[in-house]
């Protein structure tokens, strides 16, 4: 990547995080406090279509980033998401057919958020008395269906951040 695009995806990291900071609670289903995780989409994104390496590293630096917003359990979301950007760099594609590509990257959105948020909420409620069926069934893919949602909106107009045409 020319340092252009890293300045773009920093650029994109910095909004999303302020507003999943600030702003996304607008659109949460409050009675269960579920909300979209919209930097992890562009995570999962970079790694998908940049490489495992830099889906690691952009996953690190934007978990450590609303780790240290948020003020709990530091490292966590840095964590979970790191481990989400290095999955979905397993399946970084080499030029194929874009309608194929943006097929499977819904289904790599899907299993990366799953197996993060596995991660978060189970180390999260560690020592609680909510057994991990319930974390998942509640938590795990509640929050993964509504990213999915929100996923699949960026990765039909995923070509504005598509640089490599």
């Amino acid at each position: 990547m020319y340092f252009s695009e890293y300045l773009k995806f920093a650029i994109i990291f910095a909004v999303l995080i302020i507003v999943q900071v600030s702003f996304v609670w607008l659109i949460a289903i409050s009675n269960y406090n579920i909300t979209p995780d919209l930097v992890i989409v562009l995570v999962i994104y970079l790694g998908f279509t940049r490489g495992q390496i830099a889906g690691m590293v952009s996953g690190f630096i934007t978990g450590l980033t609303l780790d240290l917003l948020s003020g709990s359990f530091i490292g966590l979301s840095a964590l979970s998401y790191c481990v989400a950007g290095f999955i979905a760099g397993y399946f970084s594609f080499q030029d194929t057919a874009k309608s194929s590509v943006k097929r499977s990257m819904i289904g790599i959105m899907f299993l990366c958020t799953v197996i993060a948020y596995s991660i978060f909420f189970w180390i999260y409620y560690q020592g609680s008395s909510v057994s991990f069926p319930e974390i998942f069934m509640k938590y795990v893919l509640t929050t993964t269906l509504y990213t999915l949602v929100i996923g699949t909106v960026l990765v039909i107009f995923s070509n504005v951040l598509d640089t490599k045409k």
